[in-house]
């Protein structure tokens, strides 16, 4: 598989995968870029992992910010999404974040970036095509993005910006 290992994925993460968390080993390789916050209700599920209702406007979740290649990101994709681990899984989003400064939580367009995040799957997903081969797979675009640009000076925000288009 020739992917652009090197290529920094920005990954938000508030659960067991935070430092002291349960699982935080599996951040093992990856860059701690600070302390962020994003917008919504952190939740305990009925066997007690966290989730974000992102619903919930107004309210900050905090977590940490994460550099990471495509590896560490199958890796925690596998532990979210297809281990079993958790009661319904997660699947991978974009969420807005903030850097924390002061300890204050101001959800203002200026300082807004965004970085990927697992999200509960708590309600079926419209297939917008209507056609399962077709559906949306964030995993699979990523690996396809990364060896496009295999040779690419690209950055992380490109990514993004590929994948908001991708999943809108």
């Amino acid at each position: 598989m020739d992917l652009n290992y090197k290529f920094p994925i920005k990954v938000f993460v508030f659960g067991t995968l935070r430092k002291g968390g349960r699982l935080d080993y599996y951040m093992d390789g990856s860059e701690y870029m600070g302390m962020y916050y994003t917008e919504g209700q952190l939740m305990k599920s009925e066997i007690g992992s966290a989730y974000i209702n992102f619903d919930q406007k107004g309210v900050a979740t905090i977590g940490e910010l994460y550099f990471m290649n495509f590896a560490g990101l199958m890796r925690i994709n596998h532990l979210e999404s297809t281990s079993g681990e958790f009661p319904k899984g997660y699947d991978l989003h974009l969420a807005p974040i903030w850097k924390i400064t002061d300890n204050k939580f101001s959800f203002n367009k200026e300082n807004k970036s965004f970085a990927f995040v697992y999200k509960r799957r708590n309600e079926p997903q419209k297939i917008q095509s209507g056609d399962w081969i077709n559906r949306s797979k964030p995993i699979d675009e990523i690996q396809k993005y990364l060896n496009k640009n295999i040779n690419s000076e690209i950055g992380p925000e490109d990514l993004i910006i590929y994948m908001q288009k991708y999943l809108s």
